[in-house]
């Protein structure tokens, strides 16, 4: 089969296709290719199958041709503008995380039989009022204009899926950590300089109450969660195509508890708090609590610990060139 990553620059397309290079196979079948897509330049891993990169912005149709010119037949959409650029740039966003999605869509009902479409959706496509722990059957009500693009794609999936034009499936994303940097701005950034600063030494600051309650995953976490979408079966998801990645539940206090556990018993404190009140806002309209019968019905699971997730960060400090 031919995969394609959409986003494959990125936190975690780089490591889902270095995954994919690793083992030569999606959903147990042999990849015959992978295609790295990117609007920046992608170092291709080493993999026992061609893997070919293509540079270029999904906004623009010439660009989604080349991209289709030969059958794909998994596509993994990660490609987004996300929350603050979306809030700040509301064209931008609505072109990247919509528009472009639709002209994907396209390109995917051209093909036959219908391909594979797993799509990064998020945790930000619920808002407003929210019960203790949010799962899959509570009403999307999302805040922002990246948490609306989400969850109108998500709809369209859904609906090209009930067609018969693409096998669609939706896997919405906690807070993934731990980015590796440099910083993006990004408020799943923000939560990931938590992490990152401290273990390399440097202080952070953090916009954050201590107390926030957050939902994250690892971005191991995230790429098994991928793999497994992938491999479950059609009649399993049914009509309803998307489901909650089910997350951890930590506080910004948690995370750097956590951290000060690897650092010398002495070491002043990493972090300077210091309130940010558009940030508090957005993070408190998030779910607290990210958790899924259906998805621990078919094997998916958090993270265990604040712990886990520093191990998990350190052995990715190890893994870098």
């Amino acid at each position: 089969m031919r995969v394609a990553i959409l986003g494959a620059g990125g936190f975690l397309g780089t490591r889902l296709a270095a995954r994919l290079a690793a083992t030569g196979q999606l959903a147990g079948q042999p990849i015959a290719e992978l295609l790295l897509f990117d609007r920046h330049a992608v170092q291709p891993p080493s993999a026992p199958c061609p893997v070919r990169t293509l540079r270029g912005d999904l906004c623009d149709a010439a660009t989604l041709d080349a991209l289709f010119a030969r059958r794909i037949d998994c596509v993994v959409h990660l490609a987004a503008t996300l929350t603050v650029d979306a809030e700040s740039d509301f064209r931008r966003g609505l072109d990247t995380n919509l528009l472009a999605f639709v002209q994907l869509l396209e390109r995917c009902r051209a093909q036959a039989p219908a391909p594979l479409l797993l799509f990064a959706s998020s945790i930000a496509t619920f808002g407003g009022p929210l019960p203790e722990a949010v799962d899959d059957e509570v009403r999307q009500a999302p805040g922002t204009s990246y948490g609306t693009h989400k969850a109108i794609a998500e709809l369209l999936l859904a609906d090209y899926a009930r067609h018969g034009f693409v096998d669609g499936r939706a896997l919405r994303l906690p807070i993934v950590l731990t980015h590796p940097g440099p910083a993006t701005g990004s408020i799943s950034d923000q939560v990931a300089a938590l992490v990152r600063e401290p273990l390399r030494g440097q202080r952070t600051r953090c916009g954050m109450a201590p107390d926030s309650r957050l939902a994250v995953a690892s971005v191991d976490t995230v790429v098994e969660g991928f793999l497994r979408l992938a491999a479950v079966p059609a009649q399993a998801l049914g009509a309803r195509r998307s489901i909650n990645l089910p997350g951890l539940t930590v506080t910004p206090a948690q995370l750097v508890q956590a951290v000060r556990r690897q650092l010398p018993a002495h070491a002043p404190d990493p972090v300077d708090w210091q309130p940010d009140a558009q940030l508090q806002r957005i993070v408190d309209g998030w779910p607290k609590a990210f958790v899924s019968a259906r998805a621990t019905a078919l094997g998916f699971t958090p993270d265990a610990s604040a712990d886990a997730l520093v191990q998990s960060f350190l052995a990715q400090e190890r893994r870098r060139p």
